[in-house]
């Protein structure tokens, strides 16, 4: 049985998602390149770890600012939605719109909380937060990085509990709960429901 034979174009087809070439359309605004990708490449894409490397660059503290504000704003605060999580072009067009476009720049990555945290599943421990802190910003102070990881602590530890007492509730609800309800109002809770 006779088998097609590849065009020598197909042979050197791109199957890997390069992030660093997608960083660099993303920097110059080029909303059309995923429309470009293989679908070997397109199933390789993977927002989340995008996130990390474009809300942060080495440049001016202006430009490096607008990056990360711009990023979690336009990109991260609507990319995991119910809506958008499932269209990876869209997601693409989200980072893009996130984009400066002032051209090519170095990215660097973001350290991360561990998943836990972030999906509030278990207690935060200063410490845990306070080296998170020291990585991102090395050049603040230990007085000023222990007085914010003492907040951070008390806030996600706050949002903890909340999502322990409301399991059902999505985490944007968590966030926004955790701005109305204070440790006071769930002990008075906790008091009337008879959990001591």
């Amino acid at each position: 049985m006779a088998t097609k034979q590849k065009n020598s174009e197909d042979k050197f087809e791109q199957t890997e998602f390069d992030l660093f070439v997608a960083l660099e359309q993303i920097d110059r605004k080029n909303y059309n390149w995923f429309a470009t990708l293989t679908e070997e490449q397109r199933k390789k894409f993977v927002p989340y770890m995008l996130l990390h490397w474009n809300s942060s660059v080495k440049a001016n503290s202006e430009v490096s600012a607008y990056y990360v504000m711009s990023t979690d704003i336009v990109a991260n605060k609507h990319m995991f939605n119910d809506v958008v999580s499932n269209h990876p072009e869209l997601q693409w067009l989200l980072f893009c719109a996130a984009s400066p476009g002032i051209g090519r720049q170095f990215h660097t990555w973001i350290p991360h909380l561990s998943p836990k945290i972030g999906e509030l599943r278990e207690t935060v421990k200063q410490k845990d937060i306070s080296d998170y802190l020291s990585k991102i910003y090395k050049n603040d102070s230990a007085e000023d990085i222990a007085a914010t990881a003492e907040y951070m602590t008390e806030l996600l530890n706050h949002r903890v509990k909340l999502a322990s007492m409301y399991p059902e509730l999505k985490l944007d609800d968590i966030a926004m709960l955790s701005n109305l309800v204070d440790n006071n109002d769930i002990r008075h809770y906790e008091k009337e429901c008879g959990i001591d």
